[in-house]
């Protein structure tokens, strides 16, 4: 991914589950991760995350501010179902770079 910066997003992959049982654990993984960006965003993969609750979007959103700090951006990349559905609820999907599916446009009209 190109962020408009001359230097590519730094990918990197989340497993697990992001709530508050592993926030900890998560929270420093996403620290390392934004030491091995070295300067340029990081495109977060999280097909793999099958549980998300208020303290997993918590990290995201402190991860999000921690990169604007420094002029970088956080994208995230290959939502799973629950992601994207934790991020819908939230109405953030905007705020991550992750436009809404069909479906969630259609929920919205109702």
């Amino acid at each position: 991914m190109d962020t408009g910066h001359g230097q590519p997003a730094l990918p990197f992959a989340l497993g697990g589950e992001l709530c508050i049982q592993t926030a900890a654990e998560q929270r420093q993984v996403l620290i390392d991760a934004l030491g091995q960006a070295d300067g340029r965003d990081l495109a977060l993969d999280l097909h793999e995350i099958h549980g998300c609750d208020s303290a997993g979007v918590q990290l995201l959103l402190a991860t999000r501010l921690q990169l604007q700090r420094s002029g970088r951006r956080l994208h995230l990349e290959a939502l799973s179902p629950v992601v994207r559905e934790v991020l819908r609820t939230y109405g953030l999907q905007a705020l991550f770079d992750s436009p809404p599916t069909p479906g969630d446009r259609r929920e919205t009209q109702s």
